[in-house]
């Protein structure tokens, strides 16, 4: 799992599943069903090789690509680069049908969530293949490179990084005289005195937001104890009384009143920033991807990204350097040099980087980054001043998840509600969350 949440990580959207979703690329055998990705053409009459790249993305990130592409163009006579984009769902549900009619896009842009589903049916480029070579790693970080490995080969390169954080008002904060934790602040800290102190200091809003209900912060708690949530293989890495532990410790947050109540909690569950507590001042601080901070600069003011609470101060923070999405070749693509070509250049040309700046959030070429960042401001200042301070303390961010997680994601979310109502005990929520484990994930 990257960087990723829900809320409000688009690959887990309630209308689109990853199991819907590659269910409908059908049974095609993918392997040898593809007639030729994008265009498929052989050079055209003018000499000009054609390759097609689709993305999802907002109005100003569809800008500022059209305005690299132009540029990449002018460096490249000899090669003509298709566009197009759609928002996110609507680009996931063609993706799918485009490969399964034997077409699609050369060079794509990939969600993480979806990267092995692809992998698995042969669909993308193993971009450790000699044709590849023009496009450059040097300056990408390998803790945010190897993102796109499935089963240790490469298939993704990131174009943004990310990772977790708690973003909180640390104003509030302070005039609780908790003041702003370092990384090492621990679980027995948040229970005993800084959530306490929050909500005897500040009793018209929740210390945080209950985030209990999401796997990535139960992927966190496992990596903090050493284990990971899924194996390499797609099979769980964790055991039933590893669920238990983390659910019953988090009954004691709730127990204390450092989380929002049930209501409000159920309320956040669809990750719409309207509905955020934290935003209506409701909490002082909940989980997110630190790609999201601006959003809380632009809806609710400053907010500092901090460090999740960890098991002791010298054990890991469990947090993963992640990316916010990849670049991808597809197998079959009859143009593999033009489309590394493609890649290289908005990963790690100059002029690029300036032309796209955070469209695709902070950049993973450090040069770029670093060229980038006395200009920042606002939640791009702050996450950048976080990643960069964190870095070196963050685990690698684990191998993609095996198709059926997204319906880990909504099941864990669901079975947790029942927990915090009072439909299920503690234990019965447990055994239904691990069948659905092994329903989901076959492989668990």
């Amino acid at each position: 799992m990257s960087a990723t949440r829900r809320p409000p990580t688009p690959s887990t959207s309630p209308g689109l599943s990853r199991r819907r979703l590659i269910a409908s690329l059908g049974a095609l055998p993918l392997a040898g069903a593809a007639v030729g990705c994008g265009t498929g053409q052989a050079s055209s009459a003018d000499g000009k090789v054609t390759i097609d790249f689709q993305w999802w993305g907002s109005a100003d990130r569809n800008l500022a690509t059209e305005k690299a592409i132009e540029l990449f163009e002018k460096r490249h006579p000899d090669i003509k680069v298709t566009t197009s984009f759609a928002g996110y769902a609507a680009y996931l549900q063609r993706l799918a049908t485009q490969v399964a009619a034997g077409s699609g896009p050369d060079v794509l842009q990939m969600d993480f969530g979806y990267l092995r589903a692809y992998a698995d049916r042969n669909v993308l480029s193993k971009l450790t293949d000699s044709v590849f070579s023009t496009i450059s790693l040097k300056r990408i970080p390998t803790i945010y490179a190897r993102t796109g490995l499935v089963d240790g080969t490469l298939y993704g390169l990131p174009t943004g990084i990310a990772t977790q954080a708690l973003l909180i008002d640390a104003k509030l904060w302070a005039k609780a005289g908790v003041g702003v934790p370092r990384p090492g602040w621990t679980w027995d800290d948040l229970l005993n005195d800084i959530g306490p102190a929050l909500k005897k200091a500040l009793p018209d809003r929740a210390p945080l937001t209950d985030f209990s209900g999401h796997i990535e912060i139960f992927q966190i708690w496992l990596v903090q104890h050493g284990k990971p949530l899924y194996k390499k293989d797609g099979s769980l890495g964790f055991t039933k009384a590893d669920l238990t532990q983390f659910w019953e410790y988090m009954g004691r947050l709730r127990d204390k009143g450092v989380f929002t109540s049930p209501s409000l909690t159920a309320s956040y569950a669809s990750g719409s920033t309207a509905d955020s507590p934290l935003i209506r001042k409701l909490s002082t601080g909940e989980f997110q991807i630190t790609s999201s901070a601006s959003t809380y600069f632009q809806t609710y003011g400053v907010v500092q990204p901090i460090a999740f609470p960890t098991q002791s101060a010298t054990a890991p923070i469990g947090m993963t350097g992640g990316a916010s999405q990849a670049l991808c070749i597809q197998r079959k693509c009859a143009h593999k040099p033009e489309a590394a070509l493609l890649i290289d250049f908005l990963l790690n040309d100059p002029d690029a980087a300036k032309i796209l700046g955070l469209v695709r959030g902070l950049p993973s070429n450090t040069d770029t980054l670093a060229a980038l960042a006395p200009g920042l401001t606002g939640g791009d200042k702050a996450v950048y001043t976080f990643l960069t301070s964190i870095q070196s303390k963050l685990s690698p961010s684990p191998a993609p998840p095996p198709s059926g997680s997204d319906e880990d994601k909504l099941d864990f979310t669901g079975i947790y509600q029942d927990i915090i109502f009072g439909k299920k005990s503690l234990r019965s929520a447990v055994d239904d969350m691990w069948d659905k484990f092994h329903t989901t994930v076959p492989q668990g």
